[in-house]
C-alpha cells in the first residue's frame, strides 16, 4: 500500500486533468500510480511527464532498447512496479518471454545489447567503475557519444524513478 495519497484520477485542476489525459491515451486509459504520486505537485507531474515522453520518443536508440534499459535497471534497483510494466511493454513489442527474462538479468543473446545492458547496470550501480574501455566498446559496437549519452539517460531517468517508487511502496494495484 502507498506511503502517501495519491491525486485522484478525475482532477479538477486544468493542468492536471490535461496531463492525464495524455498519459491516458498513451497507456490505454489508465494513469500509473507515480504519475499520480507526481501529481501532488504540478510542476513534478509536468517536469517528469515531459521528461519521460521525450527521452522515450526522441533520440537515435529504438524504444525497445531503452524499454530493455529500463527493464534491467529496475530489475537490479528492485523496483517490481517498473519491471512489471517494462516486461509487459516489451513483450508487447513482441519480445519472447525467454528474451524478456534475460533482459531481468542484464543478459541478451545479441553481444550489442547484452553490453549495453551490462553498461547501465553497472552506471546505476556503481557509475565509479565505468571505465574508458567500457566507452570503446561501446564506439566498437557504433555507438556515437550522443547515443551512449541517451542510454545514461534512460538509465538515470529509471534509476531516479525506480527510488522513488521503492520508497513510496507504489504498487500496480494502487
Amino acid at each position: 500500500m502507498t506511503r502517501i495519497k495519491l491525486q485522484n484520477i478525475n482532477s479538477e485542476n486544468p493542468e492536471i486533468k490535461e496531463i492525464f489525459s495524455e498519459i491516458k491515451s498513451k497507456t490505454g486509459g489508465v494513469v500509473p500510480a507515480p504519475y499520480r504520486a507526481f501529481a501532488l505537485q504540478s510542476h513534478i507531474l509536468q517536469a517528469n511527464w515531459n521528461r519521460t515522453k521525450r527521452i522515450l520518443s526522441e533520440g537515435n536508440l529504438p524504444h525497445s532498447l531503452k524499454e530493455s534499459i529500463a527493464l534491467a535497471v529496475s530489475s537490479e534497483n528492485r523496483c517490481h512496479f517498473c519491471v512489471n510494466i517494462h516486461r509487459n511493454n516489451l513483450l508487447k513489442q513482441g519480445l519472447s518471454e525467454e528474451e524478456v527474462k534475460q533482459i531481468i538479468n542484464a543478459t541478451s543473446k545479441n553481444e550489442k545489447i547484452d553490453f549495453v545492458l551490462k553498461f547501465c547496470v553497472k552506471a546505476t550501480k556503481n557509475p565509479d567503475k565505468i571505465s574508458d574501455f567500457d566507452f570503446e566498446v561501446l564506439r566498437k559496437f557504433e555507438y556515437s557519444d550522443e547515443d551512449i549519452l541517451e542510454m545514461l539517460t534512460t538509465m538515470e531517468m529509471y534509476t531516479g524513478y525506480n527510488k522513488i517508487i521503492v520508497a513510496l511502496d507504489l504498487q500496480i494495484d494502487d
